[in-house]
């Protein structure tokens, strides 16, 4: 439990911080869609570069069960591009805030040898 919450931890800093976990460059790690009508389905994309020395695959995307998330499912040679697809339904929500798009990599860590995670953010306010 305490490897658990160390972990959990350094990610949440690591988001918190700005920092990429060296395997992703995003074109923007934040999207604001803006001021939406509660009810509205909105669809988005936050793009990406490979930028290690490695392939890199994305194993897992996870955010709140308002978002619908779709990404790049094959490898993604160094220097090209990927990208995880959002779609944002409204309805399911009752208060602005700040989603979390949580990304886990197949790829390991050098540092500390367990999957790479990296994470990006969307926020939207009400009409």
């Amino acid at each position: 439990m305490r490897t658990l919450s160390f972990v959990l931890f350094l990610f949440t800093s690591q988001l918190c911080m700005g920092q990429s976990s060296g395997f992703m460059e995003f074109e923007t790690r934040e999207i604001d869609l803006g001021t939406i009508t509660k009810g509205e389905v909105i669809d988005t994309a936050f793009v990406f570069t490979n930028i290690s020395s490695e392939d890199l695959k994305i194993d897992i995307v996870d955010a709140c069960e308002c978002t619908t998330l779709d990404w790049t499912r094959t490898t993604i040679k160094p220097g090209e591009k990927g990208k995880i697809s959002i779609s944002f339904d409204s309805a399911k929500k009752d208060i602005v805030e700040t989603i979390s798009v949580d990304i886990t990599l197949w790829n390991n860590d050098p540092k500390t040898g367990g999957p790479v995670m990296d994470g990006v953010s969307y926020t939207y306010d009400f009409r």
